[in-house]
């Protein structure tokens, strides 16, 4: 057969053309991506991955083809994301994040009626509409399709994204490979606490050659070097900055590391040095705090300054009795220091002290385990009796719903609170929900779910959260707030590593999230950039370089985030390449296989930069493409269809650039059967990214041929596994790997199947990643002392990237959580002889107790997974290395020394036979030798009798922990009282008043609260009552508290009592006093005044008047009356009351009123018997009453009276509602 060459000269320039699923408008490339759709952020990080950006749209034609486009190719009338998002800078604009651009007035391409909404988190988006498509919001969390744009000019990106460091070589091992520094530990924010020897920032990076690091304190003005030259203190060991004993005066500040080697610089994150302290409370005791009993209240912590934070605690009296609200749900500690009580008693009534103890901001720890902690004087609280409420409430305390900290911040725990006023003798049951979203899984509950707890919050956990308080069925309150979280610059669209061929346009993106948005800025090796005319151009988080030029552009880059919140940066490396074509890394096969009539690919695969043309060559002419038999793919690649017999021949693929020629060549067999032609070959992917294996078999067309791939020898079936998927299509066959992950390396093996043969090839996928777990870690038994162990391992997988660093973890078996305590150790440092094996020292271990190690490994690629726990490994017994905490005392019967202490745990025991010491001696005393006694077992108290006649003493103590091993560290000395005798004496000259119709006011002359009169501490007074008539009980009530009055509650009206007191302190009762009788009152009035009016009266004053009332036999006569008014938008519990003089008095005159103020305003009897009824609640100004219609004030006075706090909503309703009335 003679076969006839066609010698046509082509050029291919395919890496200049759009790949074939791509649409060319005006030399731009765009990319309709109908599925899967995605999220907005995944949207763009899809269109990144082929070096484009979502779509920006800058003229009206681009819209014009875009909107066409779609019109003629959506029939199911999508919505498709752009890359168009608001730009918060005050002025209602968008931008496009694409090409960095604001987007014009005149260039914008809204659907009718469309909401012009530029809140956060949305994004414009193509939406078909009456006139056809055109902008729309959409939110970021939508699931979409997207259009992808990349310039023309770029579109060998496209292709070409894979490229890595040995592009162009040989294959080498990749830890031999020469690169930039790239910081695999970015250093951590340090909080000094008290003096310490050293402190220390340290960064890690990775690069070859090796990297150098320095590192520069910065001010508001200057970036100056730290080295031991500037002070001897300064110690830079590889990344480690140490910095000897140091002070707030000098070393306090930002401070950030920089790495570099030959081929650039990168700066780190900017971390602080800061220094914890919590300053002293005063020393002037702080105003009592005074209320009513059954009202709610709050205590506020005496003011105190901690840097960086403080938590708080509370305890009650003097004895150490820590207020537990886990035991008392009626109490609650907020984290903005406050003790409340949803209903305080008279056994409330005492005297509270609040403790600070200095924390960490945030998820941020301070540097010690032992933070100092402050106790306030007493702040005492006054209870003064009324009469009891119905079920009250519940009522949302106006300080919640509280967010902590201010501001919340993204990557931290935040944390909310609720909680409410209200009756203590029904539970409140507390839920929370998310306005149209669910609770975030994070979310943990605590403190009878009054606090949530967002761990390791993010910007998708933002919403309007509320807060719903119910009483039983009976009532609920309810309130919301809006979270909005900050957040410190945070790169969803990182910088990625570019090796691009000389003379080329670059276009490069970073995007980071942020609250505010981020400002953004540039550098090279550690210089910020500037645009520089017809070269660079930087237009916020874009940066386009015109013409590559490595002995100008070569180097290190760096993309900056800011806001108020902090800075992050991105980094990446910029190669500029030129060299000729070459065929090292994937030469051709040597020969194809085909079936006849089949179809095959010849794959040409030359390494070049710039970018090779291809030409192909069939038995040494050149070969013609575009007649339907040969098609040059837009990869370069020759796609022969139908084979003939005449296509058995040598084809030769020659690359060209302007730097040389490059061939290989491969010999074509066309056969019967089935084969494939294009078969998987070894493929390295970075986890997370994506890989592809081809197959592609030739065949006879009129059989039907199915593709089976295996993994590991185990079929794949489809839809198993979301990372997998098959791609069939008429040029492109094979298997893609999306985000890749460790556990998918291993072998392919590819078969194509007819009814009659087969053919098979297989290709090892290598993924390269963070390293594998360490490997048989255990702790070395020779090197076991009672505080410290060796711990040793064998290097696991290094997954294509050498071991940086380790982190160490460690548990005892009485923790059930891992902690980090070396949280990095360079891999040098834990060398031994052996090559595979490792080494970690750890000190600080507790005696007598068995410990768990594990281990993670880190390279350039992150951290990887946790090994495998050591065995346990138990250290000797020794003493024990800490005193026992919270030492405290007191109480118990007359004669007793009781001693309390918090025992130690297991872990901190030290070994067997734990017991204690105790030492005491009177305060008298000091300086004198102690008396001792010894207890064995963990217990926590110790009784010693030192005689009646010792009662309620001072005494110095002291514990001890010891066990066989020896004796421990002694405790702090604490002073406690012994107990208290009972009390001998008793209030006198006892007497009662009617308090209202069922309460009675008792009063007497208290006993002296000396030590000889009181026998002790009083802790309040007890008052019998019993009826006059009647085989009764003795009942009894007790307030709490030195003070001579007291309310008798709950009681019949219009009846004869009589009531005694006794004194109690913590012993017990003293003797009962001489009996007082009396009389309750009758019922208050149960009617209420009528006609009630308001005039204005000149000035700042209105005047009132109503319509007088009768009583009946049941009800006590009425001694006055009493206007209640207060400011219409605030609670009527703030309000003020004006009393009249007499029965006959039905008028008043408010004074001091404000213009421009709405007013509320009731009207009661009063009585011995207390408030009577109130009238309907009415309005006013100073110019007078304001007339609502019934139902209308019915349903203000519904919001009013609610139990409730009314939202500003609410409150700016009836403010309108009532100014429109003033106005009409």
């Amino acid at each position: 057969m003679k076969i006839c060459n066609i010698h046509l000269y082509i050029t291919l320039l395919f890496f200049a053309d759009c790949p074939s699923d791509w649409q060319v408008f005006e030399s731009k490339c765009y990319h309709f991506v109908y599925f899967p759709t995605a999220k907005y952020e995944n949207a763009r990080l899809k269109c990144q991955d082929d070096g484009s950006a979502l779509v920006s749209i800058n003229t009206y034609a681009e819209h014009s083809f875009i909107s066409g486009w779609l019109q003629q190719h959506d029939p199911f009338q999508r919505s498709w994301f752009t890359s168009g998002m608001p730009q918060f800078d005050g002025a209602s604009n968008f931008v496009w994040k694409g090409d960095g651009t604001t987007i014009k007035s005149d260039s914008q391409f809204w659907l009718p009626g469309q909401p012009l909404n530029n809140t956060e988190d949305v994004v414009i988006a193509y939406k078909y509409g009456i006139t056809g498509y055109g902008w729309t919001i959409e939110e970021a969390s939508n699931t979409l399709s997207y259009i992808c744009e990349i310039n023309q000019a770029e579109a060998y990106r496209i292709v070409q994204h894979n490229r890595d460091f040995d592009y162009g070589l040989s294959v080498i091992d990749p830890n031999n490979l020469e690169k930039g520094p790239k910081f695999t530990k970015q250093p951590d924010s340090v909080v000094v606490v008290g003096q310490v020897l050293d402190g220390e920032l340290e960064c890690i990076a990775s690069g070859n050659p090796t990297v150098q690091y320095s590192w520069y304190r910065i001010d508001q003005s200057s970036r100056k070097r730290v080295t031991y030259e500037t002070d001897e203190r300064y110690t830079i060991t590889n990344g480690k900055l140490s910095i000897q004993s140091p002070t707030d005066e000098l070393d306090a500040g930002e401070y950030q590391c920089e790495a570099s080697n030959k081929y650039g610089t990168i700066l780190s994150n900017t971390v602080t040095l800061s220094f914890g302290r919590i300053s002293e409370f005063s020393n002037v005791r702080d105003a009592a705090v005074r209320a009513n009993a059954y009202d709610g209240v709050a205590i506020e912590c005496s003011k105190i300054t901690a840097k960086p934070a403080a938590n708080y605690q509370w305890m009650k009296g003097s004895t150490l009795g820590f207020v537990r609200p886990e035991l008392q749900p009626y109490m609650f500690i907020s984290a903005n220091g406050k003790l409340y009580f949803s209903e305080v008693t008279r056994t409330d009534a005492g005297e509270y002290r609040c403790i600070a103890v200095l924390a960490g901001v945030n998820k941020h720890s301070i540097g010690t385990q032992q933070p100092p902690s402050r106790t306030s004087l007493p702040i005492e609280l006054q209870v003064k009796d009324q009469a009891a409420k119905a079920n009250w409430g519940p009522e949302i305390q106006n300080d919640f719903i509280a967010v902590f900290p201010l501001p919340p911040l993204r990557g931290h725990d935040v944390r909310m609170e609720c909680f409410a006023y209200g009756s203590s003798t029904t539970p409140f049951t507390y839920t929370w929900s998310r306005k149209d979203k669910p609770i975030p899984p994070r979310t943990k509950f605590s403190d009878h779910n009054r606090v949530i707890i967002i761990e390791d919050a993010q910007l998708e956990d933002q919403g309007t959260y509320t807060c719903v308080v119910k009483r039983g069925h009976s009532a609920s309150d309810t309130k919301s707030i809006t979270l909005r979280l900050g957040a410190e610059p945070y790169f969803i669209a990182p910088l990625q590593d570019q090796h691009v061929d000389i003379g080329s346009p670059l276009t490069w993106r970073c995007e980071a999230r942020a609250n505010p948005p981020a400002v953004y800025t540039w550098y090279k090796n550690g210089q910020q950039m500037k645009s520089e005319p017809g070269s660079i151009t930087i237009q916020g988080n874009v940066l386009s370089i015109q013409s590559l030029d490595p002995k100008k552009h070569d180097g290190m880059y760096q993309c900056g985030a800011s806001n108020v919140h902090g800075k992050t940066y991105s980094s990446a490396q910029l190669r500029v390449l030129s060299f000729e074509p070459n065929f090292r890394r994937f030469p051709m096969l040597k020969t194809y296989d085909g079936a006849y009539n089949g179809n095959m690919t010849l794959m040409c695969k030359p390494e070049g930069a710039p970018t090779p043309v291809i030409t192909w060559f069939k038995n040494g002419g050149q070969l013609s493409a575009g007649n339907g038999h040969y098609e040059i793919l837009s990869n370069g690649f020759l796609f022969i269809i139908g084979l003939q017999q005449g296509d058995e021949a040598m084809y030769m693929c020659k690359a060209e650039n302007q730097y040389g020629v490059a061939s290989d060549s491969t010999r074509v067999n066309v056969i019967k059967g089935t084969v494939i032609t294009v078969a998987p070959t070894p493929t390295p992917v970075v986890v997370n990214q994506t890989a592809f294996l081809y197959c592609q078999a030739s065949h006879d067309p009129a059989l039907d041929l199915v593709y089976v791939w295996k993994f590991n020898g185990k079929t794949l079936k489809r839809n198993s596994d979301p990372h997998i998927s098959f791609e069939v299509s008429s040029t492109k066959i094979g298997l893609y790997i999306i985000a890749a992950q460790l556990r998918h390396a291993g072998t392919y093996e590819c078969l194509s199947i007819t009814p009659f043969d087969s053919d098979s090839r297989s290709a090892v996928l290598t993924v390269k990643g963070p390293p594998g777990e360490p490997v048989g870690v255990y702790v070395d038994d020779e090197y076991v002392t009672k505080n410290a162990a060796h711990i040793r391992w064998t290097v696991g997988a290094t997954n294509g990237r050498v071991i940086s660093y380790y982190v160490l973890q460690h548990k005892t078996e009485f923790e059930t959580e891992w902690s980090t305590v070396l949280p990095s150790v360079y891999d040098e440092d834990t060398l031994v002889d052996t090559e595979d094996k490792r080494r970690i020292i750890y000190g600080g271990l507790s005696p007598g107790t068995a410990h768990f190690f594990r281990l993670l490994a880190a390279n350039a690629y992150g951290l990887g997974q946790p090994s495998l726990p050591s065995a346990a490994m138990t250290t000797p017994y020794a003493p024990p290395i800490k005193p026992p905490d919270n030492v405290r005392g007191g109480g118990g019967s007359v004669g007793d020394l009781t001693l309390r202490w918090d025992p130690l745990p297991r872990y901190e025991q030290g070994g067997p036979g734990i017991g204690y010491v105790l030492y005491w001696r009177k305060l008298s005393d000091a300086g004198r030798q102690w008396r001792t006694d010894r207890v064995t077992g963990n217990v926590d108290h110790y009784v010693h009798t030192v005689g009646q006649e010792n009662f309620y003493l001072e005494y110095q103590i002291q514990v001890q922990a010891f066990n066989n091993e020896g004796m421990g560290p002694n405790s702090s000395i604490a002073v406690i009282f012994s107990a208290a005798d009972m009390p001998s004496l008793t209030p006198t000259n006892v007497a009662s008043d009617t308090y209202n119709g069922t309460a009675l006011e008792v009063s007497w002359v208290p006993v002296p609260d000396t030590r000889n009169t009181a026998k002790g501490k009083i802790l309040g007074y007890q008052i019998n009552y019993w009826p006059d008539e009647g085989d009764y009980w003795l009942m009894f009530i007790r307030h709490r508290g030195q003070r001579d009055t007291g309310l008798v509650i709950g009681l019949a009206s219009d009846t004869n009592f009589w009531v005694d007191v006794q004194v109690y302190n913590s012993a017990g009762l003293g003797p009962r006093s001489e009996a007082y009788f009396m009389e309750t009152s009758r019922l208050p009035t149960n009617s209420y005044p009528e006609e009630v009016r308001v005039f204005s009266n000149g000035g700042n004053s209105c005047r009132v008047w109503w319509r007088g009332i009768t009583t009946t036999y049941d009800e006590a006569l009425i001694s006055g009356y009493r206007v209640y008014y207060w400011p219409a938008t605030e609670d009527f519990k703030t309000g003020e009351m004006y009393d009249t003089d007499g029965l006959k008095d039905t008028q008043a005159v408010l004074e001091d009123l404000e213009t421009d103020v709405v007013y509320a305003l009731r009207v009661g009897g009063i009585s011995a018997a207390g408030e009577g009824k109130k009238s309907p609640t009415l309005y006013f100004t100073l110019g007078g009453q304001v007339h609502l219609d019934t139902l209308m004030a019915e349903n203000i006075q519904g919001f009013l009276a609610k139990g409730s706090t009314i939202t500003s909503t609410i409150y700016l309703l009836i403010s309108s509602l009532l100014c429109l009335f003033l106005l009409n």
